[in-house]
């Protein structure tokens, strides 16, 4: 049986940095982590991007908690004068920031593997790396052995923040390996989804029947994209659903289909390479 949409974890994703909104580097980190959330049964409502600045993120983090019971944060935990995501935190929700035992063993680590290798010229732990130790007091330091800064995970509320290196290839480990775990520690729900095509350019002919064939089926999802006028002769349409069974859902999503076939009196094709 589907469940009740409410009772689905939320999640809004804040990407931090100067860069991003410059156009300097394409956030590709907040694409990544929506797909992967979406199929773990979580549902994406919030994302927003903002500057390295104190006030910024902590408005930022104010704009996601409003809906979101997650919150993945991407960017700032670095050691320049411009990472300043936690202390943003720390800022905003009034919690000191204190070194981290355990976020300053991560550092250490990291730094003598990174020597080993000959990436770095000394495993000293300078100024600039023990500030990537100091975190909110009461947060827990996650694992990086990918680079140098740990990511970070703490309560504010109802709600969990998972602070993550901006950098991709660290950002994809911690999320692997502590956040996806965490997930499946706290949510039920499945999420499954079909994307199909129909043979009909004009998307004006085809919303009519989005509405009611939704209706129809309680808990799916359908969203029509239209290619540019002129350029394809098919519509592809994703049709969802999320709930505890994956063998329901899947059922639930077919028959939407179906239904969607029956009222449009089109049946669905193939892709083609144009599409």
């Amino acid at each position: 049986m589907v469940i009740d949409m409410t009772e689905i974890l939320t999640a809004g994703i804040l990407t931090i940095g100067n860069e991003v909104l410059d156009g300097l580097v394409v956030d590709t980190n907040a694409n990544w982590m929506e797909l992967r959330l979406v199929a773990l049964g979580v549902k994406n409502v919030r994302l927003a991007c903002v500057r390295d600045d104190i006030g910024e993120i902590g408005r930022g983090l104010d704009f996601l908690l409003e809906t979101c019971d997650l919150i993945l944060t991407s960017g700032g935990l670095g050691p320049t004068h411009d990472d300043m995501t936690l202390a943003a935190i720390a800022q905003r929700f009034e919690l000191p920031m204190c070194e981290n035992p355990e976020a300053l063993a991560i550092v250490k680590r990291q730094y003598q593997i990174l020597f080993e290798r000959g990436i770095v010229e000394s495993p000293e732990i300078t100024d600039s790396r023990r500030k990537m130790a100091i975190i909110p007091e009461g947060a827990l330091p996650l694992d990086n052995r990918v680079g140098g800064a740990p990511g970070v995970k703490l309560s504010i509320g109802k709600a969990i923040i998972f602070c993550l290196p901006g950098v991709p290839s660290e950002l994809k480990f911690i999320f692997e390996n502590s956040v996806i775990p965490w997930i499946k520690e706290n949510v039920s729900s499945s999420y499954v989804e079909k994307v199909v095509y129909f043979p009909i350019r004009d998307e004006t002919m085809f919303a009519p029947h989005i509405d009611p064939v939704m209706k129809k089926h309680k808990g799916v999802y359908i969203k029509s994209m239209p290619a540019t006028y002129g350029t394809s002769n098919v519509l592809k349409v994703w049709v969802s659903a999320r709930g505890e069974n994956d063998s329901e859902l899947h059922d639930l999503v077919e028959s939407a289909i179906a239904s969607l076939e029956e009222a449009t009196g089109l049946k669905t094709i193939e892709p083609m390479d144009n599409i």
